[in-house]
């Protein structure tokens, strides 16, 4: 019988998560200071946010971990005041606090232990230190993808989109979704659960639905793969 146990699909790295971060940072700020003023006030993907509102909550979160504020990462009430307090800002000024920010978290991040690493994540986070560490890189990816979106720029599809996909496959197998075998295109073979039914196409549209950026049924899939839905529906 397969193991059906929620076993991580893949565990990156300490290092190329790190470093992936820093990379996606720079990045992130890059694109902040490309953008015009209607792109800024463009509105985004994220229901009821502008593309100022989703960057505001990027700076907001690095700011954030960087000063140790961790209880409450991810809840929809601490996201939505970290894009409030900076909802006014200019995209320099917001580029210029995910800038400062991202350092200071790259130096925090390197001070924990290798055993720290593996074990349970302060604040509250469900899981290890590093998976909450790899959401940072998942939020950069993701958020900078809503923002090309709105602005009508070209998707990354670097090393983010693996990280991404990583993210939400180990998700997935947490909330109980699959058996399932992802085989997308250009990313090495994730097992959930076990592994089950094999889930194929393009990683970004798989990443787009499991995060309800799109409709799964357009990808042969139904909404539970999403990883935002309300737990029960």
């Amino acid at each position: 019988m397969k193991n059906r146990r929620a076993e991580p699909p893949l565990v990156l790295p300490r290092q190329d998560v790190m470093d992936g971060i820093a990379h996606y940072c720079k990045d992130f700020v890059e694109l902040l200071q490309s953008l015009e003023p209607a792109e800024w006030c463009a509105p985004s993907r994220c229901e009821g946010w502008e593309v100022r509102d989703v960057a505001g909550h990027v700076a907001g979160l690095f700011t954030d971990v960087a000063v140790g504020r961790m209880a409450g990462q991810g809840l929809p009430e601490v996201t939505a005041r970290q894009a409030a307090e900076r909802r006014h800002r200019t995209p320099a000024e917001v580029a210029k606090e995910l800038r400062k920010a991202g350092r200071l978290c790259g130096s925090v991040l390197d001070s924990f232990t290798d055993e720290a690493w593996l074990a349970r994540a302060p604040g509250g986070f469900p899981g290890p230190l590093r998976r909450a560490v790899l959401v940072l890189w998942y939020e950069l990816y993701v958020h900078g993808d809503d923002i090309r979106s709105a602005a009508g720029r070209e998707p990354d599809r670097g090393s983010g989109l693996r990280a991404g996909v990583v993210h939400v496959a180990e998700t997935l197998g947490l909330w109980g979704w699959g058996p399932a075998t992802l085989r997308l295109d250009g990313i090495e073979e994730l097992r959930i659960r076990g592994g089950g039914d094999p889930v194929t196409g393009d990683p970004r549209d798989f990443l787009l639905a499991a995060t309800g950026r799109l409709d799964a049924t357009r990808i042969g899939l139904d909404d539970r793969v999403n990883i935002y839905r309300e737990v029960g529906t």
